[in-house]
């Protein structure tokens, strides 16, 4: 059975942080400690469910939960599918003296050896530039493709 508890500060604002962690983020600085995000696939309520990723060198292990309860900018969420046999997280968001801290406690069991030594040595990266930047790129390929759209409408309304 493994822990994880872990703490962070950020100068960001709180909705921004919410909209931010809807998102994986595509690159973020990899290093010898092993990554470990998530992903809030729908909004924040009992049911919703939560993506996680472990990477750890080239090495991507992703398994999915569902929240459990909601109290606030805080949340539980249980094992849906993955790789473990019992995984249960406590996540909290929460603003004090202008700084967002994000804390989160991970409980899991029933992981192979070589995975128990990944999460041992593994920490939350929140990488809010990153998803910050992914939302950026989403946001100019939309753009171009309705402008590229409107573009060949406007020619086919002409051709004639």
């Amino acid at each position: 059975m493994g822990n994880i508890i872990q703490t962070s500060g950020f100068e960001i604002q709180e909705g921004e942080a919410f909209k931010l962690l809807h998102a994986f983020p595509l690159i973020f600085d990899m290093n010898d400690t092993p990554s470990l995000l998530y992903r809030l696939d729908e909004n924040l309520s009992v049911g919703a469910t939560v993506s996680y990723r472990l990477v750890a060198g080239f090495r991507i292990i992703n398994w999915k939960g569902f929240i459990s309860s909601v109290q606030g900018n805080s949340w539980t969420v249980e094992l849906k599918q993955g790789p473990f046999s019992m995984f249960h997280a406590e996540h909290s968001v929460q603003t004090t003296n202008g700084l967002l801290e994000c804390s989160d406690e991970f409980t899991y069991n029933g992981e192979t050896p070589d995975m128990a030594n990944v999460m041992s040595n593994a920490r939350v990266i929140y990488a809010f530039d990153a998803r910050r930047k992914l939302f950026q790129a989403k946001d100019s390929f939309e753009s171009r493709h309705e402008t590229e759209s409107f573009r060949v409408f406007n020619s086919g309304i002409s051709a004639g």
